[in-house]
């Protein structure tokens, strides 16, 4: 797996790899994100997985792809969507940066991992710990 330890201070994990929104399922809400084949690399595809996913406004296709704690002007976007109250259950906001665009995610977990589910494979993985808060992620790795 590709990890950069990058002078961004809200950047979690980033990649040169081009990934791919792969699969959403409705019913866990669960969004899976996955580098693409063939670039160049022997290993399986990097999969980002993001668990409990309360909103998002995600892009398609990510050349070259970081994962941020979302800044305050990002904070800002979400909440105009009307989005930001307390809710009984911890939220991580993330980015999702790429040469093209920037897109978030708002959900409970992410987890990022060589295979296509990144089940109890994870390389990184964040839970928020401040019960009952909306929050940007800290960029500790449990």
């Amino acid at each position: 797996m590709s990890e950069s330890q990058d002078s961004g201070k809200n950047v979690l994990w980033s990649s040169p790899l081009t990934f791919q929104l792969w699969l959403y399922g409705i019913g866990h809400s669960q969004l899976l994100v996955r580098s693409l084949s063939g670039q160049g690399q022997d290993a399986e595809p990097i999969g980002i997985r993001f668990e409990a996913v309360e909103r998002m406004n995600i892009g398609r296709t990510f050349r070259g792809l970081s994962l941020e704690s979302a800044d305050d002007a990002l904070l800002e976007e979400i909440a105009a969507t009307g989005y930001l109250r307390p809710r009984p259950n911890p939220l991580l906001a993330l980015a999702l940066r790429s040469e093209d665009a920037v897109s978030w995610v708002v959900c409970s977990k992410v987890a990022v991992g060589v295979s296509e589910f990144v089940d109890g494979q994870a390389g990184f993985s964040l839970d928020p710990v401040q019960s009952g808060r909306f929050r940007r992620p800290s960029g500790k790795s449990p």
